[in-house]
């Protein structure tokens, strides 16, 4: 593939993936009814910022100050970012699951943005990262049927 059609591709992507405010919230609460043990779910731009988010009543998420919780975005979002730097020899780069001693993070890229989860460590991590994978196709599908 040329780059010409890596760009026309590109955004044509870009396209599709645009959702308005309502779209990626109902995304985000479409994961977070996935497993009882998510307790937050939230869309990162290019630039690292929130874009939307769910969350469920929870000490631990509410004790997440604005700050930490946009250091947390700005971080995933760059660990993604620094990922496809090694596209081109290793592969692309499909999720990161990180394993805290409270929590566990998922930050999966797609064409909306990073999806962030924040769950507990009861969660099986790569269970929930498929079918993650499968509401994002899923909506990335009805997106390309009926375009916002």
């Amino acid at each position: 593939m040329t780059f010409y059609e890596q760009n026309a591709m590109r955004n044509e992507m870009k396209m599709i993936s645009h959702l308005d405010k309502t779209s990626y919230l109902n995304l985000c609460k479409s994961i977070l009814r996935l497993d009882q043990n998510v307790l937050f779910v939230g869309i990162i731009n290019d630039h690292g910022r929130l874009v939307d988010f769910a969350k469920k009543q929870n000490k631990m998420i509410q004790n997440l100050e604005n700050i930490d919780l946009d250091m947390i975005c700005m971080q995933a979002r760059l660990y993604i970012s620094m990922q496809s730097d090694h596209d081109k020899n290793l592969g692309r780069f499909g999720h990161c699951i990180t394993e805290r001693e409270k929590i566990t993070t998922l930050t999966i890229p797609t064409i909306y943005g990073t999806v962030l989860v924040i769950s507990s460590n009861k969660t099986d991590s790569k269970e929930l990262v498929k079918k993650i994978f499968r509401v994002t196709d899923d909506s990335c599908f009805a997106q390309m049927l009926d375009p916002c």
